[in-house]
């Protein structure tokens, strides 16, 4: 047999065959593919995710990052969505496997706390977008920042120095000095205005959250085409009026000579794909039987395009103001967002433009990401708490989500090294829970029973690329989760505060699993039936009583030689083409089209012979 190249594998719907779900739904319909992009990009427009490949702050390869994309994220989204697809339900995933129970608990306190860590972002992007919008934003005067024996140079001197080609230390800047101002001091006016904004984010994210889902839907789609055709205009300004050669920025972009980088780039994947969070949910809105591997091939494809896009736009910014401005402190993607790119911005005509892109851009995608995580944390609590309603879930979790955000916010003030310690440490926990859920699907509940569980639902079988990333991805998600810890036991003394807040959200996430492991151990203990603990449910699966049963009863052998005119075919290498092949009376066609499989197995052997003097003939 021919080899099959990587993109047939990807996309691995060979065959549909038609039943009564096929008729009631067309799975092919880009109206469903549409959607998912929406929901998909909505979900992996984190705020950490804005610049990827620009190598500013992090030297993230390409290469390494299609890599991790493919073989890890792309599998992990189809595994997750496709599970939520099948049984049509948010919930613990405890008729698949009881003790996913306790991982779905560690994954929403995850989701809980990067929830409260973007919402901190959202506030500063709402306030660095009300004042660009003033003539003169206190990030480009010196004379705003009233800070005392500090020494400042307006970006108009900057620029000057510039074309005398005189270097200016960044630090004397007012985007560096207003970036201290508004982060690393307890200012009361900061503070006030801080609090308040954060407040503005969780009102504002409670009214998205409790719309309806068309509602929400048409806000990821405009966010969606707000993000993607803003960011294609932004970067043809660029390429059109930029005095650099573009081709420079590319190369090293596209470098593949650099050190390799899969830790940081898998940590960019776990983001995007939803690794230890709580996923992408469809909002109950697209059909059950989308084609899970084709939306997801079609979305990686987009979201790197358009990753890519960004980060160069970054990287022009960034190379333009580094050009004549030396950055002497440490890198992180909020310094770069909130300090070097509102100063690079000035460098341009019509900036005002590229400080809009950013704020808009990164405003109208935290938003998104909020309401659905919100959301879908929302629907995992009330499927646990049924008599609850779920709009008071969803005020219970804005309203704990601001009270816990304000010394958030406060620490990252005093010590940044105390919020980088909990997002280091969310690092680690999210690979073993991503790990440990793909483990319990593919190795306790098994593999072949999974793609049985595709073939019934969509009809198509995976192909062998799907099949053997799902086999080893637990082994891949556990090998980056040890590669953090060792990392982590390694760091030096002065980054002590940041270990210890690392150590002490991981140790806090895994006694929250631990504790629930154990009491479903305990109670199924207690039943007398310990082995029922690791095994899944009779009433895992669709919602329909009757598709679980015919589940049950399916057979890949029996379905694979029955064409869609009920002609049986014992002979793969023939295909159907409508012949009779079989001359068969009205009466045993219906009665073979309705039976059960043993029923099948005992006409096909009876009419063996029959079958095979026809294809002598026909040989013939």
């Amino acid at each position: 047999m021919p080899q099959l190249n990587l993109l047939s594998d990807l996309s691995s719907s060979l065959t549909v065959f038609s039943d009564k779900r096929h008729d009631n739904y067309d799975h092919t319909k880009w109206i469903n593919i549409k959607k998912f992009m929406y929901l998909a990009f909505t979900f992996a427009s984190s705020s950490t995710n804005f610049d990827i490949f620009s190598k500013v702050y992090e030297n993230v390869r390409l290469i390494d990052f299609l890599t991790c994309e493919v073989t890890v994220g792309m599998t992990y989204l189809c595994m997750d969505f496709f599970i939520k697809q099948y049984t049509k339900r948010i919930d613990f995933n405890q008729n698949l496997n009881p003790m996913l129970k306790g991982i779905t608990y560690g994954i929403l306190l995850q989701s809980a706390l990067w929830t409260m860590l973007h919402a901190s972002d959202l506030a500063d992007s709402i306030r660095f977008l009300g004042m660009s919008l003033v003539s003169e934003p206190s990030y480009t005067s010196c004379q705003k920042i009233n800070m005392r024996n500090v020494s400042c140079v307006p970006p108009r001197d900057v620029i000057k120095r510039c074309r005398g080609n005189n270097f200016t230390n960044f630090n004397n800047t007012p985007a560096h000095l207003h970036y201290v101002k508004s982060f690393s001091s307890l200012d009361q006016n900061v503070l006030t205005t801080r609090f308040f904004a954060s407040a503005l984010v969780w009102i504002f994210n409670f009214f998205c959250t409790v719309a309806n889902e068309e509602t929400l839907t048409k806000i990821f789609k405009m966010t969606f085409i707000f993000r993607f055709y803003s960011t294609l205009v932004v970067l043809v300004l660029l390429l059109c009026f930029s005095q650099y050669n573009i081709f420079i920025y590319l190369s090293q972009i596209l470098d593949i000579d650099a050190p390799t980088s899969f830790a940081m780039a898998m940590d960019h994947v776990t983001y995007a794909y939803g690794i230890g969070f709580v996923g992408v949910y469809d909002l109950g809105t697209l059909s059950p039987y989308i084609m899970v591997d084709n939306a997801v091939v079609i979305f990686t494809v987009l979201f790197t395009l358009s990753a890519f896009a960004r980060s160069l736009i970054i990287k022009i910014l960034y190379v333009v103001v580094t050009s004549c401005v030396e950055v002497e402190i440490s890198i992180t993607p909020h310094y770069l967002l909130f300090a070097i790119l509102p100063l690079s911005s000035e460098f341009f005509h019509a900036h005002k433009i590229y400080i809009m892109y950013i704020y808009l851009n990164l405003m109208l995608a935290t938003i998104g990401y909020l309401a659905l995580l919100t959301l879908t944390m929302a629907k995992l609590l009330h499927s646990e708490f049924r008599s609850v309603k779920n709009m008071y879930i969803v005020g219970i979790i804005c309203f704990l989500g601001f009270t816990i955000s304000l010394p958030i916010t406060v620490q990252s003030m005093l010590s940044r090294s105390r919020v980088q310690g909990l997002i280091y440490g969310l690092k680690v926990t999210v690979l073993y829970l991503g790990g440990f859920k793909v483990a319990i699907v593919m190795w306790i509940y098994g593999i072949q029973r999974f793609v049985t569980d595709i073939q019934f639902w969509l009809g198509f079988k995976p192909t062998k690329f799907w099949i053997v990333c799902w086999m080893f991805l637990p082994i891949v998600l556990f090998s980056f989760c040890a590669n953090r810890v060792y990392v982590l036991v390694q760091m030096k003394d002065e980054d002590f505060t940041m270990l210890i807040t690392a150590a002490v959200w991981i140790i806090f996430s895994l006694a929250v699993v631990g504790i629930i492991h154990i009491r479903t151990l305990v109670s199924y203990l207690l039943q007398n039936n310990l082995a029922k603990a690791f095994s899944s449910s009779s009433k895992y699966g669709p919602p329909d009583k009757e598709d679980r049963q015919q589940r049950r009863m399916f057979n890949e052998t029996i379905r694979l030689r029955q064409c869609t005119h009920n002609c049986n075919v014992l002979d793969d290498t023939f295909d159907c083409n409508h012949l009779p092949l079989l001359h068969k009376s009205i009466s045993v066609h219906s009665a073979g089209s309705s039976a059960g499989s043993d029923t099948k197995d005992i006409y096909i052997s009876r009419h063996g012979k029959m079958h095979s003097s026809v294809v002598d003939s026909i040989e013939l």
